[in-house]
């Protein structure tokens, strides 16, 4: 179980980050499935989607064959207390009664299904942290300023003209990437139009 856990931990971690893309892409494609048909770009959406869901599956197949090799090993253990308690019966069957045999047989297959079941669910259990940990990253997450900062609120009578000035301009996207955009200086009087080129 232990084998199986860390990598099934792991193997949930990977799916459960690959499928953020897929939920993205897919949304992102029906709002704006007017604008990609328009320009033509159904194929290269389609194959976006499918490389995203290709991606996912590296991770989400070898969960489900580690599923199947704990599966397999814990079946195989509990075969073996079924196998047990069955030659047991037949070895010592000049002292023990047929009710008694039928009895030790039949909890051996429920102890098997229990334990079965219980491993599972303690495997399940250590695998889903993941999305403890996940939560937990999410409130770690540095917050986004206020809407309204009350020590730099802007005079009451403002904009008093409808000017635009930067100076200097810089923005990221964020912190630790490059910027995107470096010293802009820019000046807009009121009544002009711009144009971006």
């Amino acid at each position: 179980q232990r084998f199986y856990v860390a990598t099934s931990r792991q193997l949930k971690r990977l799916e459960s980050v690959s499928r953020s893309p897929i939920y993205s892409h897919f949304s992102e494609t029906i709002t704006g499935a007017s604008i990609i048909r328009a320009y033509g770009r159904q194929n290269s959406f389609v194959l976006l989607s499918d490389h995203k869901v290709d991606e996912n599956q590296k991770s989400y197949y070898p969960g489900i064959a580690s599923n199947r090799w704990l599966g397999i090993r814990v079946e195989f253990v509990g075969n073996c207390v079924v196998l047990f308690a069955a030659l047991f019966a037949v070895i010592g069957r000049e002292s023990l009664s047929p009710g008694l045999v039928g009895l030790s047989v039949s909890y051996a297959l429920q102890v098997t299904m229990s334990l079965n079941w219980m491993v599972r669910m303690t495997s399940d259990l250590e695998t889903n942290i993941v999305a403890v940990e996940r939560v937990k990253e999410y409130s770690e997450t540095e917050t986004e300023a206020p809407w309204t900062i009350e020590d730099k609120k802007p005079p009451e009578d403002w904009p008093s003209k409808g000017e635009v000035e930067l100076l200097n301009y810089s923005v990221r996207y964020r912190p630790g990437l490059d910027l995107v955009l470096k010293n802009l200086s820019l000046s807009v009087k009121g009544g002009e139009k711009v144009n971006r080129r």
